[in-house]
């Protein structure tokens, strides 16, 4: 059954209030009544209506300073308002209007003409409602699709450049002598290192597959230390060899570090890939990990870039927003590792999230204790 819209009658005199209400009622619409401004405002904010009707002149609060009041309100501003006044003079006209006012109707009026008026309103009100929502759906689509335009455009570049230097590399071995050995090796050093950037980017792929299903893996198995942590983030950091970095490892070995492997491990190289790239030359990346005292960690990730302005410490989280920047992104990637980050921790419970920092930016992302509804091995 379709809800009945509900209209709110404003007037202090017992008469109009009772009648217009009957009359209102039985056209089927739900009425709520007040008998003054004060009365009216309280009522609108507890429930707010699809449309008020008020008397203009009222003993305390009257209908033009209600109207006046709910202005400043973004959720009452938005309802249409009819006066009723007593004085049909031009002067109570424009002030009805310059206070807001949809409509007006002047004392005594005749119901069926007041009727009239109401659902003209309401007509007036649903197509513009519809035509907001058709601009803002229009809005979104082109949104959309400048979005997909970019992300198509960036998979392809991301995808092509490695896959293109594989080729590439594996053909000159294939096809050419070399004088020396270590030439052959270089060529296939190539290969390797584009191949294992194709093999990053299709296993994030394959993981926001996994988020937007619900189904990552949340099994948390044991963290070897050398093999999980550090082993990973060292053949992450031979991509920015050319940079100089600094990297400067504290783990603690007290606990025992329970996580999904696939999963730890590409969100860990993931913040750490950041850190790496918005470092400037010959900078210092720290990563400090805290073992917990049952499968949990704290971990925390410090570079010397330029960091992430608090407006858009949220937005970086978004999934593509380094896409959005446009043709103009000064850095590789699709954009998504903090997303798969947040989205991995998230899962086990734990969080990601970015610090204070006097100096480049922090990162902190925690993993917290075994659960009783955990599900653990090895």
């Amino acid at each position: 059954m379709e809800d009945k819209i509900t209209i709110l009658v404003v007037d202090d005199e017992p008469s109009i209030r009772v009648g217009l209400a009957a009359t209102l009622e039985r056209r089927g619409y739900k009425v709520v009544t007040a008998i003054n401004g004060d009365d009216g405002f309280i009522k609108a904010k507890q429930s707010p209506p699809e449309l008020i009707i008020s008397d203009m002149m009222m003993p305390g609060m009257g209908g033009l300073e209600m109207k006046m009041q709910m202005s400043e309100d973004p959720q009452l501003a938005i309802i249409p308002f009819i006066f009723l006044t007593a004085r049909a003079a031009n002067e109570d006209r424009i002030m009805g209007i310059r206070s807001g006012a949809d409509d007006y109707v002047t004392k005594p009026f005749a119901p069926e003409e007041l009727i009239a008026r109401i659902e003209a309103m309401l007509r007036r009100v649903r197509t513009e409602q519809e035509r907001g929502r058709e601009q803002v759906k229009q809005a979104a689509q082109e949104e959309m699709e400048k979005l997909r335009k970019e992300v198509l455009q960036n998979f392809s570049h991301e995808l092509r450049t490695p896959l293109g230097n594989v080729m590439m590399s594996l053909d000159m071995v294939v096809n050419n002598k070399f004088s020396t050995p270590e030439e052959q090796t270089d060529f296939i050093r190539i290969a390797h290192s584009s191949a294992d950037r194709l093999e990053s980017l299709i296993a994030d792929i394959i993981l926001l597959g996994d988020i937007d299903q619900n189904r990552l893996n949340t099994v948390r198995q044991m963290i070897d230390h050398e093999n999980h942590i550090l082993s990973p983030i060292k053949r992450r950091l031979a991509r920015y060899a050319s940079k100089g970095l600094n990297f400067i490892h504290d783990i603690t070995t007290g606990g025992v570090i329970q996580a999904p492997r696939r999963e730890f491990v590409q969100s860990l190289v993931h913040l750490m890939d950041n850190a790496f790239r918005f470092s400037p030359q010959n900078a210092k990346v720290g990563l400090i990990v805290h073992a917990g005292e049952n499968g949990g960690a704290i971990i925390t990730i410090q570079d010397e870039g330029l960091g992430i302005p608090l407006d858009l410490r949220e937005k970086v989280f978004e999934r593509f927003f380094q896409v959005s920047q446009g043709d103009a992104r000064e850095y590789q990637g699709l954009g998504v590792g903090l997303t798969i980050a947040r989205a991995v921790f998230s899962t086990l419970g734990g969080s990601v999230k970015i610090l204070d920092s006097e100096n480049g930016c922090c990162v902190q992302a925690i993993l917290p204790d075994l659960r009783p509804e955990d599900v653990s091995y090895g």
